[in-house]
């Protein structure tokens, strides 16, 4: 099937889709990032074009279901930065994400947390920000705008009590793990020292740096 391309309805996002039925989430999944991250303090205004394919580029690995490409030349002018979805009837034959089975929901998170890489891309006040400063931004994206019976089940599964600092969130942390981190990261965001200020601490290169 030919992609088509819709705009989404808010900040005019643009989707190329093989498969309209994925739009919708797509759509829903970028929408929930941008509110959570401007509610933030976050700059959101560079263009996220979204692309749903069947399969993602070359640099993607085969249990990723999306994938977001470095492009700081998007966060200026006309230009959009791209972010990477598998359609979602792809994203299913991977049966499990984070250890529950796949659902919509699952994939409106997908869209969340790629579209979270694009915007915080733009955000960061410094060069070459590590991994984990990169994940944790869309991780707690993720996560802040799950459904919340969702998120609930995927916490039961991964218990544990949040990271206590970022000296527990290095690169090969992530690496070892990239699920268990996201879900730690997030209880880390909950405490009550973190939230907002830990985001623009991290924004300003001073956490989560190697």
């Amino acid at each position: 099937m030919a992609r088509i391309e819709v705009t989404c309805a808010t900040k005019d996002q643009p989707v190329h889709s093989c498969e309209p039925a994925d739009v919708k989430l797509a759509c829903e999944g970028a929408n929930d990032a941008i509110y959570f991250l401007n509610a933030q303090g976050f700059n959101t205004a560079n263009r996220v074009l979204i692309v749903v394919a069947h399969q993602l580029p070359a640099a993607g690995t085969a249990t990723a279901g999306g994938l977001y490409l470095d492009s700081p030349d998007g966060c200026h002018g006309d230009r959009a930065q791209a972010v990477h979805l598998l359609s979602y009837s792809e994203f299913k034959k991977f049966k499990n994400w984070f250890h529950i089975p796949i659902e919509d929901a699952l994939y409106r998170s997908l869209a969340a947390h790629e579209v979270a890489h694009a915007i915080s891309d733009c955000n960061f006040k410094f060069a070459r920000p590590t991994i984990q400063a990169k994940e944790y931004m869309a991780y707690v994206t993720m996560f802040a705008t799950m459904a919340p019976a969702v998120r609930a089940r995927i916490l039961r599964k991964s218990p544990g009590h949040g990271y206590e600092g970022d000296w527990q969130m290095s690169t090969l942390i992530y690496m070892a793990d990239p699920m268990r981190f996201g879900v730690q990261a997030y209880r880390h965001f909950l405490k009550p020292d973190n939230g907002r200020r830990y985001l623009h601490a991290i924004l300003a290169g001073k956490v989560m740096v190697e």
